[in-house]
């Protein structure tokens, strides 16, 4: 099976336990909340996926390190001593599941809201 019927399966799946367990018995709009509630999860998912792959926090801990060193004298000796840098390996990480995280997260989160949507106007 493909990483999208993997996510997308594991989605509906979710969302029934979901539906369950906070909402008590089965309702379809209370279902369609959870599909909603894991689209939302999936493209926030994506997104932390995509702020570390662009290097974003980076920038932050490079920082806090190079703050750190200059406040504590011990460990800028020891550096000095064992000609060590402050500066680390560069690391790029890689996610390849991200853009089937987001395309699933998007269409669970359209087609919940389109559904309820009509759910509501048609049957109210």
């Amino acid at each position: 099976m493909t990483n999208k019927l993997i996510i997308l399966l594991g989605s509906l799946l979710a969302s029934f336990a979901v539906s369950f367990l906070l909402y008590g018995p089965w309702n379809l709009a209370k279902w369609l909340d959870a599909v909603f509630l894991i689209g939302l999860l999936l493209i926030m998912a994506a997104s932390v996926m995509v702020l570390i792959e662009a290097e974003f926090f980076n920038a932050f801990i490079k920082s806090f390190k190079n703050f750190f060193s200059r406040v504590n004298h011990k460990e800028k000796y020891i550096r000095e001593s064992e000609r060590r840098t402050s500066d680390a390996m560069p690391y790029q990480k890689n996610f390849p599941i991200r853009k089937d995280l987001l395309f699933i997260g998007i269409a669970l989160s359209l087609c919940s809201l389109i559904l309820s949507s009509a759910l509501y106007y048609f049957l109210s």
